[in-house]
């Protein structure tokens, strides 16, 4: 764990970086005071998580998913065996993912058969709506329903699998498509280029190192 953005004297915002699961996918945990969400959550290990969040005295209300691969969702039902008031937000196009093991992909990764827990609530999202600060954008093509979070003043943008350093997601798994996704790479690109990007795996990046990766596609 680490801080993963250094800030300037009067900026609230932090951010800390966790990585979990079979496939050292990133789980980021933002917060603002006492309040905190967590971007994806792609593994069991969430023990470090919880950690903080009490070292520091946190409040998780929110969970934000960037889309429905289980290397993104596997912690979910172990976080809200720990924190009951927990709201999940997924794009509403990947809403079946989290109950098909098939679409998830569980049981290719580990097979399991992954379904989230009755009782979480789940808030569907769409293009243009607004969590904490964070402006939802439709980046599909790795799945239907992948969605970026973009934070105009803090030049903050987390990309789920969409986008990475020096790469991209992959197209090849259920509703994967990859003319969706030179379109999704095309939208990011088009974002101011100090803009600071935080991937599903990997290291951050800037979208002014990863222009034209569309064309790559």
């Amino acid at each position: 764990m680490y801080k993963q953005r250094n800030l300037s004297k009067g900026e609230k915002m932090n951010i800390k970086r966790f990585v979990l699961g079979y496939l050292d996918s990133n789980s980021y945990l933002v917060y603002e005071g006492k309040e905190a969400m967590l971007i994806d959550v792609g593994g069991y290990n969430i023990e470090k998580i919880i950690s903080f969040l009490e070292k520091n005295d946190l409040e998780l209300k929110k969970v934000l998913l960037t889309h429905g691969h289980y290397d993104h969702i596997a912690g979910i039902n172990k976080l809200f065996n720990y924190n009951k008031k927990i709201k999940v937000y997924i794009g509403r196009e990947d809403l079946a993912f989290l109950k098909d093991s098939n679409l998830n992909l569980s049981f290719l990764i580990d097979q399991t058969d992954f379904k989230i827990t009755d009782g979480i609530k789940i808030i569907p999202i769409v293009e243009n709506d607004i969590i904490n600060k964070f402006k939802v954008i439709d980046t599909p093509g790795h799945t239907i329903g992948s969605k970026s979070f973009y934070n105009e003043k803090e030049k903050i943008l987390f990309s789920g699998d969409t986008l990475f350093r020096m790469s991209f997601g992959r197209t090849d798994f259920p509703t994967g498509n990859r003319n969706d996704l030179k379109r999704s790479l095309n939208i990011l690109n088009k974002l101011p280029e100090d803009v600071v990007v935080y991937s599903g795996h990997g290291m951050k990046t800037l979208i002014k190192s990863e222009k034209n990766l569309e064309k790559k596609v």
